[in-house]
């Protein structure tokens, strides 16, 4: 039974009066439709009064007064002794009241989904875009400066580079021979990685790569294979997934991230799995500079099995072949360590 048919056969008696200059009347009220019904002795209506829009004040002596809010002049008195129908007053209003669109929880509501949005937005789309329009319009100085600044907390994992006079002068013909004067070339210690791409078009291949192999087409294959998993997976774009949008800001701005930053990426990016190279793509490379891809299929893997296309591909190649590096110089690449 809801509050409106409970009191829907509930009567009491009054006074009421029209306006403030008006007498004032004996009158009988009654619940109609969310309302008060207010009549005479003889039942005549005088009074229809919304309970949405009722107002409660009191007298001089603590009675209870109710009027149409914003017309305090038409005022309704029960009587004494009408007790039952002031709670029920009372409570129909509240009932009223909470079924009413309450404006103030639905600008909290709005306001919050708002924030949610906003929110959304600041986690998962505004990092894309802010990274993407980094590398869009940062210049290529202050990527090496990055790149620079990534290789000096990257050698505390891998050691320092190696750096015999005769090797580095051998590393950059190298590094000419196969067509990339625009890259930084470092053979370090460790042995944990074979090669890998850092920001700023820096390369860093393990001494094991050198040292181990007799052909320097080995080592040129794994070159090539990082400038491809360079174009598809850019490790300035994983560098800046570790950077807040704050610190991606101030790089814009010329400040480089924090060494911790730095070096948390250096970490990851060394046990990252490296993406899958596509060997249609690298044997075009391969031809591009007229090096022969069998050592580096072969040291890939010595059975020829995943590496299959590129062996069928130079086996049926006509065009001739030439080492990447000299006999000379790749013995010289070979001692950078002092090995």
């Amino acid at each position: 039974m809801t509050a409106l048919t409970q009191y829907q056969r509930l009567e009491a008696t009054g006074i009421w009066r029209k306006s403030a200059e008006a007498q004032r009347l004996d009158v009988i009220i009654s619940i109609g439709e969310s309302s008060l019904v207010i009549t005479d002795i003889n039942e005549k209506p005088l009074a229809h009064w919304s309970l949405a829009a009722l107002a409660v004040t009191q007298s001089k002596d603590g009675s209870k007064l109710y009027h149409p809010d914003g017309d305090p002049g038409e005022i309704l008195e029960l009587g004494s002794n009408e007790n039952e129908m002031a709670k029920a007053i009372e409570k129909l209003m509240k009932a009223v009241d909470r079924r009413r669109p309450k404006p103030g929880r639905l600008r909290i509501f709005s306001l919050a989904s708002i924030l949610i949005v906003i929110l959304g937005l600041s986690i998962f789309w505004l990092p894309a875009a802010l990274r993407d329009y980094t590398q869009k319009i940062i210049p290529e100085v202050r990527e090496q400066e990055m790149g620079k600044a990534v290789f000096n907390e990257f050698i505390s994992f891998v050691g320092a580079p190696c750096s015999r006079e005769l090797g580095i002068i051998a590393l950059d013909k190298f590094s000419s021979n196969l067509g990339l004067e625009e890259y930084s070339f470092y053979i370090v210690p460790s042995e944990t990685i074979e090669a890998i791409h850092l920001p700023g078009k820096i390369i860093v291949v393990s001494k094991a790569l050198v040292e181990d192999f007799d052909d320097p087409d080995v080592v040129a294959g794994h070159i090539l294979a990082q400038i491809q998993r360079e174009a598809k997976s850019n490790a300035l774009d994983e560098l800046m997934k570790q950077m807040n949008n704050i610190e991606i800001i101030q790089f814009l701005l010329g400040k480089s991230p924090d060494a911790s930053t730095l070096r948390g990426f250096s970490k990851d990016w060394i046990i990252k799995k490296q993406v899958d190279i596509d060997q249609e793509i690298l044997m075009n490379e391969f031809n591009k500079r007229a090096i022969s891809a069998l050592p580096y299929s072969y040291a890939i893997d010595v059975t020829g099995q995943s590496t299959q296309f590129m062996i069928n591909s130079e086996k049926i190649s006509q065009k001739v072949r030439k080492p990447s590096l000299d006999d000379s110089a790749w013995l010289a690449l070979q001692t950078i360590c002092g090995g």
